[in-house]
């Protein structure tokens, strides 16, 4: 079932719930309305008659009540007396040879002072009685009934039924064909975005957007949500595409070598000069290849939410740990650790221990033979700020802005993944921290990295 008919049925069966309710109130209302006005009518035709029996004094109401019977009958309305001994003296000439029900029960209540309302069926026909004492010098003399037929009654509120039931009819069949139409205009949006997302899903055309000219409603903003998320889907399709390029790019070389060297072992296995040659180059090219499908893997696992888990960590044994084996193979650079603090911070000691590694490792492909690469701890505030600073070529200014972005290498260089430092930035983000970098070519770069300080050690 679509939205479209389903949001016609809720309405339509909210009119209905509706319209059913006033129908259900207006005849309850109207038919309480008519017994009350008949109830008041057949209560003033008998206090008239009884008034005029009483106010003619020492006569017997034999010889009064057939001019009355008379005189108090009007067309619709029945009346009908009875002395004190229950006998009928007199009735309306609209009876004809009929009488009103006389009941033995009802007449002793009647006879007693009391007067009262029934229900009784006359001539085939439902009618309203009202009993009525008779009164002279605080004595019973007799009583009155007075009658009316609830045809009439019955008769409007049976019209009223029809009228309702052909009303209720018409306006649903009005209101359901408006509500398709409304529904349709309404939706008009909704089907429109549908049909884009289905051509954009069967051409796989992310660049495609939505035009909306309409309101600011939730059509339009849902139009404009579904172009940001083209927008973002966009985006990251082709940041993955960037990604398997580069990916491929950088596992192409090494590969390459490893199997260059493979070869060679295979031609040249016997030589031994040869033998170690290769042995080498497959081991330093295993170990690239090994540290790049790592970086590839964190940096995945950074897009999908993966986060570290931090505990207390002293950050000197991480530098110092860095500083030696940086220094194995340094090639003629000198990597330093100067004085260096003791802070504690929440951390995960081996991503930190990458993020250094990542700097230095940086710093030793840009540093000629015989420069100088210094680690150095300093406290600003409640951060712990760690410098990894070079003394060589530099990073043209062009490039700053974009050294931390993924595969992003200086024009002009080819050493390098392109991964490094945009995984040492994940990772410090990571400790609630920052990495910023400042450089002037020819005189080097400082990278400083800021850690919030878990506490000092003394």
């Amino acid at each position: 079932m679509t939205l479209g008919t389903r949001l016609t049925l809720w309405q339509v069966s909210l009119l209905v719930l509706l319209l059913a309710l006033f129908a259900v109130v207006s005849y309850r209302t109207l038919d309480s309305g008519l017994r009350a006005e008949l109830d008041r009518a057949l209560r003033e035709r008998a206090d008239h008659a009884a008034l005029a029996v009483q106010t003619v004094p020492n006569l017997s109401i034999a010889g009064i009540s057939p001019g009355l019977s008379g005189e108090f009958a009007s067309p619709g309305i029945y009346v009908q007396v009875l002395d004190e001994a229950g006998r009928i003296v007199a009735r309306s000439p609209n009876l004809g040879a009929d009488t009103l029900p006389i009941h033995n029960e009802r007449v002793a209540e009647v006879l007693a002072g009391r007067s009262f309302y029934d229900n009784e069926a006359i001539g085939g026909q439902d009618a309203r009685l009202y009993h009525r004492p008779i009164t002279r010098d605080n004595r019973v003399v007799g009583a009155i009934e007075v009658g009316a037929s609830l045809v009439n009654v019955q008769t409007t509120l049976d019209r009223l039924q029809a009228i309702f039931a052909v009303s209720i009819l018409a306006a649903l069949l009005m209101a359901m064909l408006g509500s398709v139409i409304l529904t349709r205009l309404g939706l008009r949006p909704l089907t429109r975005l549908a049909d884009h997302a289905a051509r954009v899903g069967q051409a796989r055309d992310l660049a495609a957007r939505i035009s909306y000219s309409g309101p600011a409603d939730e059509a339009g903003r849902l139009t404009v949500t579904f172009n940001e998320m083209l927008s973002r889907l966009e985006a990251a399709f082709k940041a993955q595409q960037n990604f398997l390029a580069e990916a491929a790019h950088e596992l192409r070389t090494p590969l390459a070598t490893l199997l260059g060297n493979a070869d060679l072992l295979a031609r040249y296995g016997d030589d031994p000069d040869r033998r170690s040659t290769a042995l080498a180059a497959i081991r330093v090219e295993g170990r690239r290849t090994t540290r790049l499908l790592s970086d590839l893997l964190l940096s995945v696992q950074a897009d999908t939410g993966w986060r570290l888990e931090l505990r207390p960590t002293l950050v000197t044994e991480i530098l110092r740990s860095v500083a030696e084996n940086s220094q194995l193979h340094a090639n003629g650079t000198t990597v330093t650790l100067v004085d260096p603090l003791p802070f504690i911070i929440l951390g995960d000691a081996d991503r930190l221990k990458q993020v250094f590694f990542n700097l230095v490792d940086n710093a030793l492909k840009h540093t000629p033979t015989g420069g100088a690469i210094r680690l150095q701890t300093s406290l600003a505030d409640q951060w712990a700020v760690v410098t990894v600073s070079d003394t060589g070529e530099g990073i043209p200014a062009d490039a700053l802005p974009h050294i931390f972005d993924r595969f992003f290498r200086v024009p002009g260089k080819s050493r390098g993944s392109g991964l490094g430092l945009a995984i040492a930035r994940w990772i410090v983000e990571q400790h609630g921290g920052h990495i910023d970098v400042k450089s002037e070519m020819g005189v080097g770069s400082t990278f400083s990295v800021w850690l919030p300080v878990e506490r000092s050690t003394p």
